[in-house]
């Protein structure tokens, strides 16, 4: 079942990405995390043929290629776009610009970092659950 799949984390940081570990791990969820520092390397670990993540968390601000690029970039490669993942964009950015970006990108779901570790792990595990629950509806109302 897909809501099992690999999430993909796309996150330049290092502190960033030992906070996820930790909520994904006090969280208690089965899906394996694939984390990513360099957000070069997305495309090509895409486009293998077995690999169908569940969902993509990708850091907007990072070095060589941002995640606006990256989402760009999936959504204008039919290979990738076919695979039909939800991408999520969490950022400390809340600015106006920053989130007409992402929905032109049309993203589902964007999610501000912060310094509250429990409100953190509030939203994510609200994203997860929510593509939990809703995965197969989100994917039959887009081929009707």
């Amino acid at each position: 079942m897909k809501m099992h799949r690999d999430i993909l984390i796309i996150e330049d940081d290092e502190d960033d990405r030992e906070i996820l570990k930790e909520i994904f791990r006090d969280l208690g969820y089965k899906n394996n995390l694939v984390f990513f520092s360099d957000s070069t390397q997305v495309v090509e670990y895409l486009r293998r043929p077995d690999i169908h993540p569940f969902i993509i968390i990708s850091d907007i601000n990072m070095p060589k290629l941002g995640g606006f690029e990256l989402r760009d970039t999936i959504l204008n490669e039919e290979i990738l776009m076919d695979k039909d993942i939800p991408y999520i964009f969490i950022s400390n950015a809340q600015d106006e610009k920053s989130i007409k970006e992402a929905n032109k990108l049309h993203i589902q779901g964007f999610i501000q970092k912060g310094d509250d570790y429990a409100r953190y792990k509030e939203k994510i595990k609200n994203l997860v659950d929510y593509w939990r629950e809703n995965i197969n509806t989100f994917k039959s109302k887009k081929t009707s």
